[in-house]
């Protein structure tokens, strides 16, 4: 690619507008309004306007921009031209206006010495711009694109007409454009899947999902085909979720991100543990996808009696009689020929919890609770089943103190969590781990079963509780509950 000579102006700072699609936004922002909230809000813009105030304006970095519609665009340095023009002019950022204010007041004279003019490079378009661009920011000195902004740059240079060979050759900085024109494909598919959770939605095409995280899944040999997500050798999109299934798969791995609980490093890398492989059975199931039954085995051929010719039983079946299956102990012979073994589910592929304490001595009340707590469908209302699953908790502690004469432990389940600490956590060993769940003292902090994992379900309107995050929650409190259910008779080990 020929070599364009670069051309520095000096010009004044409020000619110069922000880059609405600017790579490190998520999305192409609709004003400049936007544009100066979201880089103070998601850039720490505020920490370089207080160093402007503090060291002043260098002016051996000199921003990059582009002529377009009369007015000079910012290609490169939004950051520092954000914060330059903003604290000359606090309410281009409404979100932050009083804190600038306040900045600007403290730091007056500062202030008042930033340059009214600056010198720029201007470049004669984007395209030719981009090797530059692509140079400073995946290579050395500037903070770094992340691999989300680097895939949106890609997919620009696309859009204007290059290829990916191309770009291969000219963008030596990127040392795997494929991956990174998945990455932004993925993306954009993302933005109009129809999603059937609105804050799954909102949170697959926000910055809080990373793609580098995301392609643990849709990468993965085993996920992918259930996902939906197919590329070719340049990395575009040859097919992406669309029939239920494939949502309800992708919305199964959105809500495991967004929890914490699919951790790359312990389930999605890890493809020989048991989170791995209790994760592909779980998204199999909802795919639709059921392993093959194993072919049954062939009877071994009847002893002959002497005399008889071969493959005639000792004693004739009756004409059209079925063969009779056999029981032991109240139980189906499942070795009968030709008869499917028909055996209980995992209790991680119910759609009920699998309670097993006995309730039936408790008060009228809890008894009820724990009643609908067994009976109700997780798969349906999770959310509804964690407030149960917490109300029985709460209920447990209560009753288990009344029955003791101690009417006095009551409150939210943090407070009575706090007498239960008290008294058994060093005392009854085999309870440590559910007090300290409760107490929020393990990791991470929204742990299924975890007080604030309870708070969040109940409170926080942005909180997904799925099926199985309440199944791992009652398995990991069941111990506790049985233990203050028990009557006051019991011995204490």
């Amino acid at each position: 690619m020929p070599r364009v000579p670069e051309v520095v102006h000096k010009v004044k700072v409020d000619a110069l507008s922000l880059d609405l699609n600017n790579y490190r936004f998520a999305v192409a922002q609709p004003d400049e309004a936007m544009a100066f909230n979201d880089l103070f809000e998601e850039e720490d813009v505020m920490s370089v306007a207080r160093s402007l105030l503090h060291e002043g304006y260098r002016t051996n970095e000199v921003p990059l921009v582009v002529e377009e519609g009369g007015r000079y665009v910012v290609l490169e340095a939004n950051r520092r031209v954000s914060a330059l023009r903003a604290l000359r002019n606090p309410s281009l950022v409404p979100n932050h206006r009083r804190q600038l204010e306040t900045l600007v007041k403290r730091y007056q004279a500062d202030s008042d010495d930033l340059p009214d003019e600056i010198y720029v490079t201007i470049y004669p378009d984007r395209q030719t711009a981009a090797p530059v661009l692509a140079r400073q920011h995946i290579g050395a000195d500037k903070k770094s694109w992340g691999l989300d902004e680097q895939a949106r740059f890609v997919l620009a240079q696309l859009a204007g007409g290059a290829d990916v060979a191309t770009l291969k050759a000219t963008l030596t900085g990127i040392k795997d454009v494929p991956r990174l024109v998945r990455m932004g494909r993925v993306r954009e598919a993302l933005h109009s899947t129809p999603f059937t959770d609105p804050d799954l939605a909102t949170y697959a095409t926000g910055r809080e999902l990373k793609m580098s995280v995301f392609e643990y899944a849709y990468k993965d040999r085993a996920i992918r085909p259930l996902l939906g997500f197919e590329s070719d050798a340049d990395g575009n999109l040859v097919s992406r979720p669309h029939t239920p299934a494939q949502i309800a798969v992708l919305e199964r791995l959105l809500r495991g991100f967004k929890s914490g609980e699919l951790s790359t490093r312990k389930v999605l890398n890890d493809k020989k543990g048991a989170g791995y492989a209790k994760l592909v059975d779980e998204l199999r199931l909802l795919a639709g996808v059921v392993p093959a039954a194993a072919p049954a085995p062939t009877p071994p051929a009847p002893a002959t009696s002497p005399g008889r010719p071969p493959g005639t039983s000792s004693s004739p079946a009756t004409p059209g009689r079925t063969p009779t299956m056999t029981t032991t102990g109240g139980g189906t012979d499942t070795t009968v020929p030709g008869v499917t073994p028909v055996r209980p589910n995992h209790p991680d592929t119910k759609r009920k919890l699998n309670v097993t304490v006995d309730f039936t001595r408790l008060p009228n009340g809890l008894q009820k609770r724990f009643l609908e707590l067994q009976r109700i469908d997780i798969g349906t209302f999770p959310a509804a089943a964690a407030m149960l699953l917490r109300s029985v908790v709460e209920s447990s502690v209560k009753h288990h103190y009344a029955v003791r004469g101690e009417h006095r432990v009551s409150g939210t389940l943090n407070e009575v969590m706090r007498r239960v600490a008290d008294d058994y956590k060093k005392m009854v060993k085999s309870l440590d781990k559910q007090i300290s769940l409760l107490q929020n003292g393990l990791s991470p902090r929204l742990r299924p079963g975890s007080g604030d994992w309870f708070n969040a379900a109940a409170h926080d309107p942005n909180t997904v509780v799925n099926d199985q995050q309440v199944r791992e929650a009652w398995q990991e409190l069941e111990p506790l509950v049985r233990f203050l259910i028990q009557p006051p008779t019991s011995s204490i080990s």
